[in-house]
């Protein structure tokens, strides 16, 4: 797994060759991805910088996943495997973040996937938008998840669940 943080850091060497004052730190983030019940093995997690795919990786056999994310960037994350619908994270590492802070305090994140036929009928398209956004927080000196955005997806996921019950009775 620390290869793959070495491949998001990739455009920090770049930086430091042009002269730019280059802060290698990472935020780790690790995680278990289930189904609802059990553990989700071959869960493909795809992290983006931009449009260009910076890493990839395939959930154990546990379900479990990590990655080192670079500073100062902003990364869509995408969770897919065959049967489920994909999940998309934001997670933007930009912001003021203290020297001091030497270590950063990880993000550890259990994720459920959403079986894709449990939606079938329903208008999915909300569901293409990030299920959560993850950004740095002055007041906690930490990088923590935007409650208010992942409240309001999680309406956005219960309606479109509703919606496809009503289509499967008519």
């Amino acid at each position: 797994m620390k290869h793959f943080a070495l491949v998001l850091l990739m455009s920090s060497v770049a930086r430091l060759a042009a002269g730019q004052q280059v802060d290698t730190r990472t935020l780790e983030i690790t995680g278990r991805i289930i189904d609802g019940e059990k553990k989700l093995q071959g869960c493909e997690v795809i992290v983006y910088d931009g449009n260009e795919v910076v890493g990839t990786q395939v959930t154990d056999k546990n379900g479990r996943f990590g990655l080192g994310l670079g500073l100062q960037k902003e990364f869509a994350i995408v969770f897919q495997k065959e049967g489920f619908l994909p999940k998309r994270m934001l997670v933007d590492t930009r912001g003021k973040i203290p020297y001091e802070l030497e270590n950063l305090v990880p993000i550890d994140m259990e994720m459920s996937m959403l079986p894709a036929e449990k939606y079938e009928g329903a208008d999915t398209d909300v569901l293409d938008f990030p299920f959560a956004m993850v950004k740095w927080n002055r007041q906690l000196l930490a990088f923590t998840q935007d409650q208010q955005y992942t409240a309001g997806m999680m309406r956005a996921n219960g309606a479109a669940l509703l919606q496809a019950g009503r289509s499967v009775k008519h």
